[in-house]
């Protein structure tokens, strides 16, 4: 971790030159967080060359007074890990440390990050009776046609495996889905909710060749929209 920073200096934490910091002996979990408050990853902008993805941290109120926070992240391969620590409400009820400076100044991000991969962030009391996360996809993968968009997530660390939603549907419709790899062709039918959501849909790859392409389509009665994709170790890469 770098080191304390005056206030309104914006300190960027790269997952890739984090110390191994000890690892929290609680498990920290996105489905067991607390009710109430909320936390947003919301992206800053970029200051680098290489366009590396930036987030800082916004909280909703309903924090308590007097009680000390410390900031996690998680990237998708990896526990949490805390990467600062001891916020509390000031004056002003703004989230501030002594050594970091208010929690709203503060950028943070994952560094080197691969496509699809979803990074995460937490808010934790001291005593870990308040959880609160917040989730992004630094480097999503995603088409669109017209209202129709599909994405896909890394839900694997070796890579093989994608979860595909999408949204924009004709809602209620039954529509067509295909998936391309390696020669083969698995179709298969899906249906959209009333809201225009795809139904969630598991990829998965084996091993029958040296090609690590794919292409996986959504075709509607409105609008036919594709995403082209590495699998397997290609889309571990870091970008």
């Amino acid at each position: 971790m770098k080191s304390a920073q005056p206030t309104g200096i914006a300190v960027s934490l790269l997952f890739c030159a984090l110390p191994a910091l000890a690892h929290d002996p609680f498990i920290l979990d996105a489905r067991r967080a607390t009710n109430g408050p909320r936390l947003e990853l919301v992206e800053a902008p970029a200051v680098s060359e290489n366009g590396a993805k930036r987030y800082r941290l916004r909280v909703a109120p309903g924090l308590p007074k007097g009680v000390l926070f410390g900031v996690f992240t998680k990237p998708f391969d990896h526990a949490f890990h805390e990467i600062a620590a001891g916020f509390q409400l000031d004056q002003s009820g703004s989230l501030a440390s002594e050594e970091s400076g208010k929690l709203e100044e503060l950028t943070i991000g994952p560094g080197p990050y691969p496509a699809g991969a979803v990074w995460e962030a937490a808010l934790v009391s001291a005593d870990r009776s308040i959880r609160i996360f917040a989730r992004a996809v630094p480097y999503p993968i995603t088409a669109s046609s017209g209202t129709c968009t599909i994405s896909l997530e890394l839900a694997s660390h070796l890579g093989e495996r994608f979860i595909a939603s999408g949204s924009g549907f004709p809602p209620g419709e039954d529509v067509a889905t295909e998936q391309r790899y390696s020669g083969r062709s698995i179709e298969k039918p899906n249906r959209v909710s009333s809201e225009g959501l795809l139904t969630p849909e598991l990829l998965t790859h084996r091993d029958l060749g040296a090609d690590r392409g794919a292409r996986y389509t959504v075709r509607a009665r409105t609008c036919e929209v594709s995403i082209d994709y590495d699998w397997g170790e290609p889309a571990l890469m870091r970008r």
